[in-house]
C-alpha cells in the first residue's frame, strides 16, 4: 500500500490470504496504520521536482519474526511477537517446545522447559506444539526496527526494546512520519534523521 510520501510493504501473514507462521495482528491495528501511511506528511524534496519513489519513507510489517517484508532494512519495521511463559506443574519435559524452537531458546533444566530471553524471538512456534498446554502466549507485542537502509550504504535498523503494545507501536509511526516530514533535508534518507552525523543511538523523542 502506497501514498504519496510512505510505502506500507506487508508479508502475506497481514494479508487475507494469511500464512501458518503468522501471529494474530488486529484488524483495528491494521487498518489504523492504514489510515497513518495515507495521510503520512510529505518530507522536503527539491523545489519544482516530485519526490522520487525510492526517496519516499519504507514501512514493513511482518506478522511474525520471519520478516518476510524485511523490516530490518526498512525506514520503520515492525515485526509482530508474543512473550512466552512457562507453568512449571504442567510442563513434562517432553521437549516438544526444544524441537519446535527455531532459534534454540529453549532447553530442559530438570524436565522443565527454560527459555532464554535473549535468543527468544517471540514467534510462538513452542506454545503450538506444546501437548501439555504449559506454555502460555502473551498478547500480541511488535519489536520495532528504525533507519534501516538499502542502497549505497546499507544499514541495518536499531531495534527498540522492550517490545511495544500496538497502540505504542501506532504512535512510534506517527512520531517518525513527523520526523521524516520536519526533520529530514532533501536529498537524505529517514536513516540520516534517526543517526544524525553517523552518531551511535537514538533520538529522545523515538522513546517519548
Amino acid at each position: 500500500m502506497t501514498s504519496t510520501a510512505c510505502l506500507l510493504e506487508t508479508c502475506r501473514g497481514v494479508k487475507a490470504s494469511g500464512c501458518p507462521q503468522a501471529l494474530p495482528l488486529s484488524e483495528a491495528f491494521v487498518t489504523a496504520l492504514t489510515q497513518l501511511v495515507a495521510h503520512a506528511p510529505m518530507p522536503p524534496t527539491t523545489p519544482g521536482q516530485p519526490l522520487r519513489h525510492h526517496a519516499g519513507f519504507r514501512l514493513a510489517l511482518c506478522a511474525c519474526p520471519n520478516g518476510c517484508a524485511r523490516p530490518q532494512v526498512a525506514d520503520l519495521g515492525l515485526t509482530a511477537a508474543v512473550s512466552i511463559a512457562v507453568s512449571i506443574s504442567q510442563c513434562t519435559g517432553c521437549g516438544c517446545c526444544v524441537a519446535a524452537c527455531p532459534d534454540a531458546a529453549i532447553t530442559l533444566q530438570n524436565d522443565v522447559a527454560v527459555i532464554d530471553a535473549h535468543r527468544c524471538l517471540g514467534c510462538g512456534a513452542c506454545h503450538r506444539v506444546c501437548p501439555s498446554k504449559a506454555l502460555t502466549a502473551g498478547p500480541v507485542t511488535l519489536r520495532a526496527f528504525l533507519g534501516g537502509r538499502l542502497g549505497r550504504r546499507p544499514r541495518l535498523g536499531a531495534e527498540i526494546n522492550p517490545w511495544l503494545a500496538p497502540d505504542a507501536g501506532l504512535r512510534l509511526v506517527h512520531r517518525c512520519l513527523d520526523a521524516n516530514a520536519r526533520q529530514r533535508k532533501s536529498g537524505q534518507r529517514f536513516a540520516d534523521v534517526i543517526f544524525a552525523d553517523g552518531l551511535p543511538g537514538l533520538p529522545a523523542w523515538v522513546l517519548a
